[in-house]
């Protein structure tokens, strides 16, 4: 069976450069969790708003419940949930406010970034600041980590995406040069993208800009541009989507219009060496491709998210009039509505986190231990990097049977369970009981053989003496 996919999708009060809004005043703004098959809410968490490219999650693994983070829209605070629970965990300050934060897949790092371009990389287990540099001379709109959290993408709205190797800014004498640029664009920077096979060792990535292209590059040095593809004319990209399996991408567009770009195609001339290539796998900054034609959703709003489930069964579109759209694959057929307080600024697909409450009935014995969480120092401070407490889970290393035992067993609970916890008491007296037979068996064994050495021993005898007699006579 598969795990029930859930729905996180946030709000902003406002969406720089996407128009008027009419957001739905009756609901509170928060985070919301909805299930992707009924849209039916599932929790939520109050009260947030949140800017593009704001908000991160680290999930529930290894026994330990992860948390909701996200920064606050125009203040320089951090929001902390626990998904078992919709009220706030913890409210922390931070150096600056915020335009992006970001939190690595493996939930050691988090990073964010600031109006005037700094970077600020702090260990969530400690809340030491690794690192404070400028990175660019303009906003930082988005923080993107690898699946690996290896490297940290930057995107600004100076043009420019520089890679760096996270390792190298957790150094104390980090001086903040990137280990990479992509440096192509010419407009500002609004969405960046990595492949689920990126890393430290390659992989590929997207990003968007306001110059209308969507590129496409390689993660691996001296990264290089693999492809272009351009928009129509007067068409500005505004949220960008890639499968998982990297077969194709959507792309959505301030006119309301989502465009489906694959990234194979099947070979034109005859004769080729296979039936299917990879767009813009050819050669290495080939020429554009112009993306007509490819548009299969238009809307009367603004777009500002876009997300697809975890199967790519489903593609989610978030808009700028506060409503998260669900559309069937490969139909693009609309299914459902989810309305938001505001403007969406986050949609994501994720499998619903065991520690999540199903209902009313859910007590504190049910839920997991949360991680801790720290504030976050907003100074770099030198002595601490030496004496910084970092918080770790250790949890007792129990039998699996623990549990078992622990369950109260009835007549018509489970037949099959009784019978084992049964003999699991027993275990010691049959164990008992098989040593004394086998030591009654080994002294019966020694006594027979002793019968029949002494039965040997006379049989023996009587015919020496016989022989000796007759030699004699």
């Amino acid at each position: 069976m598969l795990p029930q996919e859930i729905i996180l999708s946030a709000c902003s009060t406002s969406t720089p450069g996407a128009g008027p809004s009419r957001p739905n005043t009756s609901l509170v703004p928060s985070i919301q969790a909805h299930d992707l098959l009924t849209c039916l809410p599932l929790h939520s968490y109050k009260s947030s708003t949140s800017a593009l490219h704001s908000l991160s999650y680290v999930p529930s693994r290894n026994g330990q419940g992860g948390t909701i983070m996200a920064v606050q829209e125009n203040k320089s605070l951090l929001y902390v949930w626990a998904w078992q629970k919709d009220q706030m965990l913890s409210k922390l300050h931070l150096p600056d406010k915020l335009t992006c934060f970001s939190i690595s897949p493996n939930g050691v790092w988090a990073t964010g970034g600031s109006p005037g371009g700094q970077i600020y990389l702090w260990e969530l287990a400690s809340g030491t600041l690794l690192s404070s540099f400028s990175a660019h001379y303009r906003q930082v709109v988005s923080l993107t980590f690898t699946p690996d959290s290896r490297l940290l993408l930057s995107a600004s709205l100076d043009g420019s995406i520089h890679i760096h190797l996270v390792a190298r800014l957790a150094e104390a004498d980090h001086l903040g040069k990137p280990y990479g640029t992509l440096r192509d664009h010419t407009l500002a920077i609004r969405d960046v993208v990595v492949g689920k096979t990126s890393g430290v060792h390659g992989g590929r990535c997207w990003t968007i800009s306001d110059d209308g292209t969507v590129k496409m590059w390689d993660l691996h040095p001296p990264f290089d541009l693999l492809c272009t593809f351009s928009l129509t004319p007067a068409s500005i990209p505004t949220a960008l989507v890639v499968d998982s399996s990297e077969r194709f991408f959507y792309v959505s567009t301030s006119n309301g219009d989502i465009f489906y770009v694959p990234l194979f195609r099947r070979r034109d001339e005859v004769g080729g060496l296979g039936a299917v290539e990879a767009v813009g796998g050819g050669v290495f900054g080939s020429s554009a491709v112009k993306l007509e034609g490819g548009r299969v959703i238009s809307l009367k709003t603004a777009i500002t998210a876009l997300a697809l489930s975890i199967t790519a069964s489903h593609l989610l579109v978030g808009t700028v009039a506060g409503t998260v759209q669900i559309h069937s694959l490969p139909s693009h057929q609309h299914l459902s509505t989810i309305s938001l307080p505001g403007p969406c600024s986050y949609i994501s697909t994720l499998p619903r986190p065991p520690d999540m409450p199903v209902g009313p009935s859910t007590t504190t014995k049910d839920l997991w231990p949360v991680m801790e969480v720290k504030p976050l120092e907003r100074v770099k401070n030198p002595p601490s990097w030496r004496t910084r407490e970092a918080s770790i889970l250790l949890r007792a290393d129990l039998d699996r049977l623990d549990s078992l035992r622990s369950v109260p067993v009835t007549k018509g609970n489970c037949a099959g369970l009784s019978v084992a916890v049964e003999s699991q008491g027993t275990r010691y007296s049959l164990t008992e009981e098989k040593l004394r037979v086998l030591q009654e068996e080994n002294t019966a064994l020694r006594e027979g053989l002793e019968r029949a050495t002494r039965i040997n021993e006379t049989m023996w005898r009587s015919i020496v003496d016989g022989v000796v007699e007759s030699e004699s006579s």
